[in-house]
């Protein structure tokens, strides 16, 4: 008795015994049987010629059960074969098939998480106590199967366990001989080893990704930290050229104070001055009316008329006594005025009134020296 594999292209995505943690839910210690990878609807060929026991979904047989979906069983002279999880079958019960022949297609019905083909075996008469439900791994009953060499299976315990060569295990390179490269390849990546090699390595991405976080986190920290940093050096420098522009601003106004305190001692000194020339033209000013006054009494003293001028003259000279006091007046009223301007114009003005007097006085003597 020798099997064909059931699809064209092989890929084993679950090997027999695999799985435990899983298929102890079903009261198994294992995976009873072979998944192959491949897409919905790919067809599926009779591993070995027989006849259809069973066609449909598989809880309306007791061997096949509800988790096998869309299911056909097969009695292969000698054995049985169970292909489940299908999408579709284009046999019928009691139906007898060639060895390769069409018998449905790739699905994912029953208890499947994606579209694949559930391979399994039973002797004609299972065990079901087996621990596998009955099943017995179909590996090596498959004709076209090649197992795995000892340099192959050491490359997978490598490449998928990353285990160095030095350290491998006999043992288990003695037991994945026994299997093709494919098996070797989806029972180490299924292995307990590799999800722990796995958990390992994802927590050091984890480690790793925390620590480039933290840097991340630090990174930034120290970019705030300079941009702060350099906000409070453009504050120091703004602040300092506002100091700057304040210290600019109080030795303009110390120095529009000084001009100003020159130019109101200068102002104050001329007006010193001038007060000062003012105060002495104004008291040689009132020694000249004094003298004026003085010089006008004697010059229209009644006594500088002799008695030898006649009655009319004298009267003539009462008169001009007259006019005399009256422009005595005159000259203390324009000295008042003129005691404001400037000293020199009013001694010069004085001494005009004192020659006019003068000289009315000469004519008066003349007068009477010919009467």
């Amino acid at each position: 008795m020798s099997f064909r594999w059931p699809l064209d292209n092989v890929r084993i995505t679950g090997e027999f015994g695999a799985s435990p943690e899983y298929y102890r839910q079903f009261g198994q210690i294992g995976h009873n049987g072979i998944d192959l990878g491949a897409s919905a609807g790919t067809p599926v060929y009779a591993a070995d010629e027989g006849t259809v026991t069973f066609e449909g979904w598989g809880q309306n047989h007791s061997w096949m059960g509800t988790p096998a979906g869309i299911c056909v069983l097969i009695n292969h002279i000698g054995s049985y074969g169970g292909y489940a999880h299908l999408s579709s079958t284009v046999v019928n019960k009691g139906q007898k098939v060639a060895k390769g022949q069409l018998i449905g297609y790739v699905g994912a019905t029953g208890a499947a998480t994606g579209p694949h083909l559930h391979f399994e075996m039973l002797p004609l008469s299972p065990n079901f106590s087996n621990g596998y439900a009955g099943r017995i791994n179909p590996m090596p009953y498959i004709d076209t199967v090649k197992t795995a060499t000892r340099a192959q299976v050491i490359a997978e315990y490598k490449a998928i366990l990353e285990r160095d060569p030095s350290g491998v295990d006999e043992t288990g390179i003695a037991n994945w001989m026994k299997y093709p490269i494919e098996a070797v390849q989806s029972g180490l990546a299924n292995s307990q080893e590799k999800r722990l090699l796995d958990a390992r390595k994802a927590e050091a991405a984890r480690l790793a990704a925390q620590k480039a976080a933290e840097d991340a986190a630090k990174a930034l920290a120290d970019a705030e930290k300079a941009k702060e940093i350099k906000a409070a050096e453009e504050a120091y420098k703004k602040a300092e050229a506002e100091r700057l522009a304040a210290e600019a601003e109080i030795a303009r106004i110390k120095e529009e104070e000084r001009l100003a305190k020159e130019a109101a001692e200068k102002k104050a000194a001329e007006l010193a001055a001038i007060e000062k020339e003012v105060k002495e033209k104004n008291h040689m000013t009132t020694a000249d009316q004094e003298n004026i006054v003085k010089g006008t009494e004697s010059v229209v003293s009644a006594s500088d008329f002799t008695p030898i001028v006649s009655d009319q003259v004298k009267t003539i000279a009462y008169f001009a006594t007259d006019i005399t006091a009256i422009a005595t007046g005159l000259v203390l009223t324009l000295l008042a005025i003129f005691s404001v301007l400037d000293g020199v114009v009013a001694v010069t003005i004085n001494a005009a009134i004192v020659s006019a007097l003068l000289a009315l006085k000469q004519t008066f003597r003349i007068s009477s020296k010919k009467q």
